[in-house]
């Protein structure tokens, strides 16, 4: 399968982006009854997900790609083994950041293009990036240069072929010059995209995000839902696990383990357990009310439990399952590691819990279309 066509999807899903929710109240919240739209009455919910999840996960992500771009800016300046490392190490740091924010593709972030189709779109376009290197005339934000931007590149362009190759890229390299312009001019692009994101949210959305407690498509609820089972369903099960191994739905593909995130890395389990993770937190609520309080007061079953428990259990089970993976995931995959045949069998399991079970619980359509069979 040629590369366009595992990272061409993305964008018609995140162009299709329409739902609407219906769901019951548990606590203190007061969402509107279905059929209602948006009011000034605040749900605590949405209160303490975008409040105490949503802008302090944008914050973290924004302190990442703000050092990120700092280092990158001293490596430039002197290129060695050392600032090379401290310059990977930031890296590391702010890509498992965005795995915390990639649930959140509504609102700010898709007004900045701060979403998965721009930020993370893997794998990494290898030549076109070499051609703006060598000198051809580019936009990092351009449609046409999608695939060769945000973390995947900057994966290549600091990871790629060891620490010498890497180092050589920007010093000895014919090139050298194109490629520190380059490395800072996709650090900057994140920084920039992450900051309008931050000051959005702070400013203006997080006071719409909590008002906005109706069920119609514009509803914050809706927008949150769609985003989360959408980056869960396609982003992570779909791209980062499924294509890899050679399964997508019902087909069968080549087994692709260049396909993996973060594949020049090595850091794809870390973001893995980073992202199911920030989906626990999410569901949970951390400290305050989650998703799963609706979920409960629905009060529906599944398999003899309660369908809030079966969705509670089997995140714990998914994030169990990814902190069991073979390091690098791309040698797993060639190897045929049944960990991660296990793992997406699990992640299987929860995509139908959350597109399914959950949707119809809550009176949710989920209305973002992909083309796996699920």
């Amino acid at each position: 399968m040629k590369k366009q066509k595992v990272l061409i999807p993305v964008l018609s899903v995140l162009l299709c982006v329409v739902i609407a929710v219906s769901c019951s109240k548990s606590g203190g919240g007061g969402s509107n009854p279905p059929g209602g739209g948006g009011g000034t009455a605040k749900d605590t919910i949405l209160v303490n997900l975008g409040t105490n999840i949503i802008l302090p996960a944008y914050q973290q992500l924004s302190t990442g790609v703000t050092a990120l771009d700092g280092a990158v800016i001293a490596f430039n300046a002197a290129p060695t083994l050392t600032t090379l490392a401290t310059a990977q190490d930031v890296f590391k740091t702010a890509y498992k950041n965005w795995a915390a924010c990639s649930q959140f593709e509504f609102g700010p972030a898709a007004d900045a293009f701060l979403t998965t189709h721009f930020t993370n779109a893997f794998p990494t376009d290898t030549l076109t990036i070499k051609s703006n290197v060598n000198g051809a005339t580019y936009s990092i934000d351009g449609l046409g240069n999608f695939a060769a931007q945000g973390f995947p590149a900057l994966d290549y362009l600091l990871f790629a072929y060891g620490n010498d190759a890497s180092l050589a890229r920007f010093t000895s390299d014919a090139h050298a010059a194109g490629a520190k312009l380059y490395l800072a001019a996709l650090t900057a692009s994140l920084k920039s995209k992450t900051t309008a994101v931050v000051n959005a949210w702070t400013s203006t959305y997080l006071t719409k995000f909590s008002n906005a407690t109706g069920v119609d498509a514009g509803s914050s609820l809706s927008l949150l839902l769609n985003a989360y089972v959408m980056d869960f369903d396609v982003t992570l099960q779909n791209y980062k696990i499924g294509i890899p191994i050679g399964t997508y739905g019902p087909t069968t593909l080549p087994k692709a383990p260049a396909k993996v995130e973060a594949y020049y890395s090595g850091l794809s389990d870390q973001l893995l357990i980073a992202q199911v993770q920030a989906f626990q937190k999410i569901y949970l609520g951390g400290s305050g009310g989650g998703v799963d309080d609706k979920v409960a007061a629905t009060s529906v079953q599944k398999n003899g439990v309660s369908l809030n428990e079966a969705i509670k259990n089997q995140l714990a089970a998914v994030l169990a399952k990814m902190q069991a993976l073979p390091e690098p995931l791309s040698t797993g995959v060639q190897n045929n590691s049944t960990l991660i045949t296990d793992a997406y069998t699990e992640v299987r399991k929860l995509t139908v819990l959350l597109k399914v079970d959950m949707s119809s619980a809550l009176g949710v359509k989920i209305s973002f279309q992909d083309d796996d069979g699920d």
